[in-house]
């Protein structure tokens, strides 16, 4: 162990807000997909970026913060927090992405209609 025990809480509190921001990139993936009209290819392709920042994020946050040390509570914090924040604002990005789809949706048709 390079460091004292009393900074572990330290870094899962830090884990666990940089899982909030993994699970915002995939609800964002996920809104991109529902303004597309739920096209399953953007879909895929917006996980497999969206797997690629997170794990992106978890090394970068887990070598400035841990060291690199690798240990269970840390990937269980980063899960964690992926998975709360996925129940947690799923209905408020739902919500959101209802609402752009219905803006843009309603602008196209008013488009059309002007210039018959």
């Amino acid at each position: 162990m390079l460091y004292s025990t009393l900074s572990q809480p330290l870094v899962f509190l830090c884990l666990f807000c940089s899982g909030l921001a993994g699970g915002v990139i995939f609800e964002f993936a996920r809104l991109v997909s529902f303004l597309c009209n739920k096209n399953k290819i953007v879909l895929q392709i917006g996980y497999f970026f969206s797997a690629i920042c997170c794990t992106t994020i978890f090394f970068f946050v887990n070598l400035s913060v841990n060291y690199g040390e690798l240990r269970l509570f840390a990937v269980f914090a980063f899960v964690v927090a992926v998975i709360l924040e996925h129940f947690i604002f799923a209905n408020l990005f739902a919500k959101l992405a209802k609402l752009c789809y219905t803006k843009i949706v309603c602008k196209k048709k008013k488009e059309k209609q002007f210039s018959k």
